[in-house]
């Protein structure tokens, strides 16, 4: 997350510009009249400014936080079927069968030199990045970054609408 420093206004100070005060002032600058920075969190800072200048309405924010929740929730559950650790069948609900189908392929391919006791930290990974981008036709496309014990994997989504709900349309694993 980006910070952003916001200067308070005082009742007795205008606007502090150093160079244009050294050119008119010689003696040293009044502590008063030098603004304090506070950082804040720019996103929650701004959200509602941009949310009117955008045009944005409830109903993205609550679909943008229902595809985080849903491209976080897949993402860790594809590198755990990946790592043998789940079936393949727990994703049915939320994804076209093309892509059980490619995931299943992937994990016989990964999973066929695996020993039945795992090493201590390989089956969960931890959550680097996650970027979202929405195209035109309402879908979302998602690309989560997971850091493992030994290995950084990415996996991309693209979720789309289907009779009500979101559905995962397609996956690569990186």
């Amino acid at each position: 997350m980006s910070t952003i420093a916001i200067s308070p206004r005082s009742a007795n100070t205008s606007y502090y510009n150093p160079d244009v005060y050294a050119a008119n002032h010689t003696e040293p600058i009044p502590a008063q009249t030098v603004p304090e920075t506070a950082p804040c969190q720019a996103p929650a800072h701004l959200r509602r400014a941009l949310d009117n200048i955008f045009h944005r309405s409830a109903v993205y924010r609550t679909e943008h936080r229902a595809i985080i929740e849903i491209s976080h929730a897949v993402a860790r559950a594809v590198f755990e079927i990946v790592a043998g650790y789940r079936t393949v069948n727990q994703l049915a609900f939320v994804m076209e069968p093309s892509c059980i189908a490619k995931l299943r392929r992937r994990a016989l391919l990964e999973t066929a030199s695996y020993t039945l006791e795992p090493l201590p930290g390989t089956a969960h990974g931890q959550i680097i990045s996650l970027h979202l981008d929405r195209c035109l036709s309402g879908s979302w496309e998602c690309t989560v970054i997971l850091g493992f014990k030994y290995r950084v994997r990415a996996v991309a989504l693209k979720i789309e609408p289907w009779h009500g709900r979101w559905q995962v349309t397609d996956m690569e694993l990186i």
